[in-house]
């Protein structure tokens, strides 16, 4: 205690030098919101980066079985099989949307595929950090997907990450399509409750609708961040519920949020042009 005592007299200049310092910072942040907003970027970035390099050494630590070449190689052929799905025969619905904008003439959609930093399945609002940031043409609210399907929608972004809300999150909410015995139907909207990270709640399906377990869940052409047609899940059970005159639906995510390495982040070309219109209305 003695010694404690001895040294804040020995420096109390420098102590009182820092607290001021402290202080007139704070200060400075909290008068101007355009330092304010600044400085939390840096200190996000600080964040990113700190989280980024302690995944790279447990990485080495581990001696994990990921070899980027491959992981580059897989998101592309995972871009590859997003152009040939439309031209499957069990999807002929999709077969028109893929020849007025995925033509060469006409190419819409852009992929850039990235590298999970870090991801959080257990909590009740789920996200997971790319390595790919504003500096690479990330923006809020593009959509973000895997060969397994939909993982989420982009919520923040630095430099040189981006923040991914998932879909196993209480703020998440996708419309969806079905593909039933008679077809595929636009319809329902899928929420996460917050109970177990591989199944997902499927809302707004009517009791009219004939669906079976196993039916696939896909993206809904009504989806502002994705295209239509990108896997989201299968039907695990459903009840009818008279009440709402809806079914009750749980749905297996495709994607397992617990081990996850890569995605791919759709970059829409037309986003803005869309965007400007749908403000008139």
């Amino acid at each position: 205690m003695r010694f404690l005592i001895e040294i804040l007299i020995k420096y109390h200049v420098f102590i009182i030098f820092i607290f001021l310092f402290l202080f007139c910072l704070t200060l400075i942040l909290k008068i101007n919101p355009y330092n304010e907003a600044n400085a939390l970027n840096i200190f996000r970035n600080i964040i990113y980066n700190s989280k980024s390099l302690e995944n790279k050494v447990t990485q080495y630590i581990n001696l994990k079985n990921i070899n980027s070449n491959l992981e580059q190689a897989n998101c592309k052929l995972t871009e590859e099989n997003e152009f040939l799905k439309f031209e499957n025969n069990e999807l002929k619905t999709y077969k028109e949307f893929a020849r007025s904008i995925q033509s060469p003439q006409n190419k819409r959609y852009k992929f850039i595929p990235a590298q999970v930093e870090n991801t959080s399945w257990a909590l009740p609002n789920n996200t997971i950090i790319l390595n790919k940031g504003s500096r690479n043409g990330i923006k809020k609210n593009m959509g973000v997907f895997n060969n397994n399907g939909i993982i989420g929608v982009v919520s923040n972004t630095t430099n040189n990450f981006c923040e991914v809300t998932t879909i196993i999150s209480k703020y998440s909410k996708l419309l969806t399509s079905i593909k039933t015995n008679n077809g595929i139907v636009e319809e329902g909207v899928l929420k996460w409750d917050g109970a177990n990270y591989k199944i997902a709640t499927l809302e707004g399906v009517g009791n009219e609708i004939k669906i079976s377990n196993g039916d696939s869940i896909f993206t809904s052409s009504k989806s502002k961040s994705f295209y239509e047609g990108i896997f989201i899940g299968t039907i695990l059970n459903f009840q009818n519920k008279k009440s709402s005159n809806s079914h009750k639906i749980d749905v297996l995510i495709g994607v397992d949020f617990k081990n996850i390495n890569s995605a791919l982040i759709i970059i829409d070309d037309l986003s803005s042009e869309i965007n400007s219109l749908n403000e008139k209305y």
